[in-house]
């Protein structure tokens, strides 16, 4: 379980204010917000990535630097080095994560076999982010957490990752942590869905 008590953020202006929640495994959590509201910037405080001076944030009862393992999040395809492959990405995560994950099936899941060794500055938007769909899974982290992530997905591809997210969460115990401009697709498998606005996140009755 995440424990989110009294986290308040500020960056050039505030985002949050005295917000405490538990995110707990088996659970699909989709953050609802209109751009510039400051959802990234609470998945960077999450994980770390910005330090944050009010309230805490434990996995599992300990601070983030202790369970790093335990949580996967990659913001952006823009993080990518384009003269490595996809492959060398999820030998990189299988390694650091220690993941028992079969590269080879997820490879086949998301149908990458035709370009996974390839760089990745050959890669179109859709592939690069297939890539970091699969590096995703082949964490096995128990905390996933997807700002954004079926951006540049086709209706088909879109599907197959909601699926495999509800798969993931049911049969698994993940906690998922999403947010989408396809909100009323996530919608569907959401177990809890939080509305970011005017420094509060607010979860939907």
């Amino acid at each position: 379980m995440i424990e989110v008590n009294q986290l308040s953020l500020v960056t050039r202006v505030p985002i949050l204010n005295d917000f405490s929640y538990q995110f707990k495994t088996g659970n699909i959590c989709l953050i609802s917000a209109v751009n510039g509201s400051g959802k990234t910037t609470f998945f960077r405080a999450l994980t770390n990535l910005i330090k944050h001076k009010h309230g805490t944030i434990r996995f599992d009862g300990q601070p983030f630097k202790k369970e790093k393992q335990a949580v996967f999040f990659y913001e952006t395809p823009d993080w990518l080095d384009g003269n490595l492959s996809g492959l060398d990405y999820l030998k990189f995560v299988q390694r650091q994560w220690r993941s028992p994950r079969n590269l080879n099936e997820e490879i086949n899941f998301w149908k990458m076999a035709d370009y996974i060794r390839l760089p990745i500055k050959k890669y179109s938007l859709g592939m690069k982010q297939h890539l970091v769909i699969a590096m995703y899974f082949c964490s096995n982290a128990t905390y996933l957490i997807m700002d954004e992530i079926s951006n540049g997905l086709d209706e088909e591809s879109r599907k197959r990752l909601y699926d495999r997210i509800k798969d993931a969460a049911v049969n698994e115990q993940k906690c998922v942590i999403i947010s989408s401009h396809y909100k009323s697709d996530v919608a569907v498998i959401a177990t809890r869905i939080l509305h970011l606005e005017n420094q509060k996140i607010i979860a939907e009755s």
